[in-house]
This record gives C-alpha cells, structure tokens and sequence, in this order.
C-alpha cells in the first residue's frame, strides 16, 4: 500500500510567490522538489515512500535563488497541491512553508504537508508529511554591483515523519544555487546531491509581465542512485524530467496569491506525474528590526 506520495512538484507552486522580494526554496524527495522563486517562503515538503512492493524510486530535487531575506523579515506560505499518478492521487493541505532572515548572509526555512492518499481500491490515508528544515547561505548577492549574478549553498536536513523501512528517518542535502537578475526577468537555479540516492539539477525563469503580475517557468531533472529491487514486478526510469507554469498575483506589499500546473514529461511509469495542480498564499512580517548603531 502507499503509506505517502510525495508531490514532485508541488512544491515549487508554493515558491511562485514574490511577497518579500527573494530569498526562498521548496523541495522534494520522489516528490522532493524544491523551488524558490521570488517567494519569502523557504522550504517545500515531500515523501519517499514505499509502493508496489517498494519499487518507488527516490527522485530528490530543489529548485533555489541566491537571494536573501532581510534579516528580521519573515515569510509565511499556506497552500496545497493536488497529484494524480498512474498509480494514485494525492491531496495535501494545509502545506505549511516558512521563513527567516537571520543574518545580512544567512537565512532559516521549514516547511512541512499534512497529506491525504488514495490508492485505486484503498483507503485514503492521512497524514503529517516528512519535514524539511533548510539554511541558505549566500557566497555572492545577485546585486548590480556583482552584475546581478550571485551564489548560495542551501544546507537541508529532511526528518522523515514515519518509520524509514531500513533507511535513515535523518537524511540531508547541500544543493548549490545561481540566480541572475535582470530589469524584467530573473532566471536561477540549482545543482546537488540528496543522501537518499538522487542526483539532480533544475532551472527556472521569472518575468515580471505587469506591475502585479509575474510568470514562472521551472524544469527539473533528476536521477536515482539506487538500483532496482530485483523482486520488483514495475520497470521504472533512472531519471525524470518534470516542467511547470505559475503565475503569482501581489495582491497588495506583503501579500501575494499563486498558482500552478506542472507534469512529468519524461517516461510515464508509476513514479510520473501525470498533473500536479498547487495554489496558495503567502504572506511577508517583520520578526524583529535589526538593531541600529547612533553615532554621539
């Protein structure tokens, strides 16, 4: 039975929401997606589960900018992601993302889902989803000054909700993230490895189409490290390709609405995505105001 499905790209609708400017990330494993773009949140929530006698491959991804947070602003994302495979459907909601800045280098994030599956001729079953809890830390700021090119590593430590089935409940990640600022547009993205035996790398593209308008295209690769079990009855591919649309709506400073389709594009086995749709809000706050030094 299928304990958790994880959203392979669910969690990047969590990400299209530009409230606080930049600093944010969403991630996944076999559903392990992880996307910032624009959005102050900074953190997406996926599963790797067992399924059709464990032959559910770990495809873990994270889609990330190099952008910061103000230090003692906040981000608060709610939303939810609806994923159909040809093995089941998924519903989670509320999916909970937040975010800090800490330091004028340094930021904290989380997130995690509360999912509902149904496997064809099961029950749906329910549940608190794996937690993500993640550092980025900025080597370069994507500043004019720097060309508007800027680095960042994105330090993840993934704490699985359930019983691991023989693996880790801890697992980690340290992706490395590119982002490149424009007037208009910005594109970004990020490269790594995910201890649950994932390779992967992803890219995105932001327009600013009208002054509360902007548009988000994101494709993402990944590719298992993990052999087949050989009692295994499904045939399943190594890598998978998966590409999204979002649009985000500011509705007013500090607060934005989001949408999102996204689809696997590449071979259509148990683990594909046949339709992700995600939506949400995402709201910006004031933790804290740095202190400031007066002169006398």
């Amino acid at each position: 039975m299928i304990r958790r499905a994880a959203l392979t790209i669910a969690c990047i609708a969590a990400s299209v929401a530009p409230v606080a400017a930049q600093g944010n990330g969403h991630g996944h494993a076999y559903g392990l997606l992880k996307s910032s773009t624009g959005t102050p949140s900074s953190g997406g929530a996926a599963q790797v589960q067992p399924a059709a006698a464990g032959a559910v491959r770990n495809f873990g991804s994270w889609l990330d900018d190099a952008s910061l947070m103000t230090p003692g602003n906040g981000s608060l994302t709610v939303s939810f992601g609806w994923f159909r495979s040809p093995l089941f459907h998924e519903f989670d909601a509320p999916v909970a993302d937040g975010g800090i800045g800490l330091t004028r280098r340094v930021q904290f994030g989380f997130s995690v889902p509360y999912y509902h599956v149904n496997e064809p001729g099961g029950p749906v079953v329910r549940g608190l989803g794996d937690l993500y809890l993640s550092s980025k830390v900025q080597l370069r700021e994507p500043s004019t000054r720097h060309h508007g090119l800027g680095f960042a590593v994105v330090p993840i430590v993934e704490v699985l909700s359930g019983e691991p089935g023989g693996g880790n409940r801890f697992n980690w990640a340290v992706p490395v993230a590119v982002e490149l600022q424009r007037a208009n547009w910005r594109a970004f993205g990020s490269t790594g490895y995910f201890s649950q035996g994932s390779v992967f790398a992803s890219g995105a593209v932001e327009v600013s189409a009208a002054p509360r308008l902007t548009l988000t295209a994101t494709l993402t690769q990944s590719h298992s490290t993990i052999d087949d079990d050989p009692a295994s009855t499904l045939v399943l591919s190594r890598t998978r390709t998966d590409v999204s649309g979002g649009a985000t709506w500011t509705i007013r400073p500090g607060l934005a609405a989001f949408g999102t389709v996204a689809r696997t594009i590449s071979q259509q086995d148990a683990n594909a995505a046949t339709i992700v749709i995600s939506g949400g809000v995402s709201f910006a706050f004031d933790a804290w105001r740095p202190a400031t030094h007066r002169s006398r």
